[in-house]
């Protein structure tokens, strides 16, 4: 569980990265649209968020294989441990029955 934990924690701190780098660029647009030289800033910086978009979306292209992963091995644990409870409770009924018949 620990380990899907910081998955998606990482998952979410991408997208809020994108998310405020295009924030970033409509800002930096809207400063440059009565200058010339905030202009030229604005195309440069738009070309390195796209470049940076494009990382980001490999990153999290590459993380979620690990996130499925990791929620498959949660939910087979899951399941193995529903199953020990569901043996553990039969034997100790299995247990109780055989000291009432011994009583």
């Amino acid at each position: 569980m620990a380990e899907l934990a910081k998955l998606n924690l990482r998952r979410l701190r991408l997208e809020a990265e994108r998310q405020k780098i295009t924030q970033d660029v409509q800002a930096a647009w809207k400063a440059g649209g009565d200058n010339l030289m905030s202009a030229r800033a604005a195309e440069s910086f738009e070309k390195w968020a796209q470049m940076r978009h494009a990382q980001i979306d490999d990153l999290m292209a590459n993380l979620q294989p690990l996130i499925d992963a990791q929620k498959q091995r949660t939910a087979a644990a899951t399941g193995r441990h529903r199953n020990l409870g569901e043996i553990a409770r039969q034997l100790l009924e299995e247990r109780q029955k055989a000291k009432e018949k011994r009583l």
